[in-house]
């Protein structure tokens, strides 16, 4: 009996070395939980590229959109926690919709097991000509000398445009009306056409109507210059202190799964962001390229973004119908 105790001992412990060793052995699927557009999925499409061509193994990506990413969440929360089912995502589903939601199918900081943040992006405040400011002072000026008649867009409730709405307003003092759609795409074309004043939208989507000037871009809701839009401010640089909202792009893997799988995807990770054409890619996308391997700190960055955001929804009386 001693004999056989000591032969399970020593396997149990040859487990985790030979998961790391044989891992991936079949096709890895990255769930994008948004549609096959945008940011999200330049990241999830080129680290499928890299990583099936570093691990010599089919890496697919399966876009499983819907409820603002909480539906790709919960499929890979559900999943068997072995390796082969990812969450490559925006952090909306893990910290901005959860501060929202009237009730969620998964735990965002218990039903997973962080293995790195890959990226960051920022949003642009982007106004219509039509509505004749040219300044972040102009269009605070304006919103109050007609409390309630602005109007921002945004992809929905628990957005990122969302809450950069809510946060303007709450900072600046003003009287706005959300509007959300169902997506960025006619959250954007209604701020091109006018039916929406303003919306702050991705820097990506953006930028380009800027340029045709079809769009008026007032301020950037990160720290930090961006390079797709030259000479326009950070918000916080303009008066605004706080008014930062930035999206991070962590992966995921399923609660429970080994750490010597976890360990050799983070690595693929790694070497895939630190890729210099693939970060040339990312950049010109709009997309900054970031790397935080540490899943402590990429727990803890998604803890304090759903309180702050908890905190706001709360004081903004901002919930989800769902």
């Amino acid at each position: 009996m001693t004999m056989r105790v000591l032969y399970l001992s020593a396997m149990l412990l040859c487990l985790p070395v030979h998961a790391q060793e044989s891992y991936p052995s079949r096709p890895v699927k990255l769930v994008a939980p948004f549609p096959a557009a945008g940011p999200l999925d330049v990241i999830a499409r080129l680290a499928a590229l890299k990583l099936s061509e570093q691990w010599n193994n089919p890496v697919v990506v399966e876009n499983v959109p819907g409820a603002t990413g909480s539906i790709g969440a919960n499929a890979v929360a559900r999943a068997a926690p072995d390796g082969y089912t990812l969450l490559v995502t925006v952090d909306i589903p893990l910290a901005m919709y959860p501060a929202v939601a009237k009730s969620l199918p998964y735990d965002p900081a218990k039903d997973f097991k962080p293995v790195a943040n890959l990226a960051r992006t920022d949003n642009g405040l982007f106004v219509n000509p039509g509505l004749g400011v040219s300044s972040v002072e102009a269009l605070v000026a304006l919103a109050k000398k007609q409390p309630g008649k602005l109007t921002f867009s945004s992809a929905g409730i628990g957005s990122p445009a969302h809450f950069g709405g809510e946060l303007f307003k709450s900072i600046a003092g003003l009287d706005m009306t959300h509007v959300p759609y169902k997506g960025a795409a006619p959250a954007m074309a209604a701020a091109l056409s006018g039916e929406v004043s303003l919306m702050f939208g991705p820097i990506a989507q953006g930028a380009p109507h800027v340029k045709a000037g079809k769009l008026a871009a007032l301020g950037v809701t990160g720290v930090t210059p961006s390079p797709l839009l030259p000479g326009v401010k950070p918000l916080v640089a303009q008066g605004f202190p706080g008014l930062v909202v930035s999206n991070s792009y962590p992966v995921m893997a399923p609660a429970g799964t080994p750490d010597a799988v976890t360990a050799k995807i983070r690595a693929g990770l790694e070497r895939f962001i630190s890729d210099a054409t693939v970060r040339s890619r990312l950049e010109a996308a709009g997309i900054e390229p970031v790397w935080e391997g540490d899943p402590q700190r990429v727990a803890a960055e998604l803890a304090a973004d759903r309180k702050r955001w908890s905190e706001l929804a709360k004081r903004a009386g901002i919930q989800s119908p769902n």
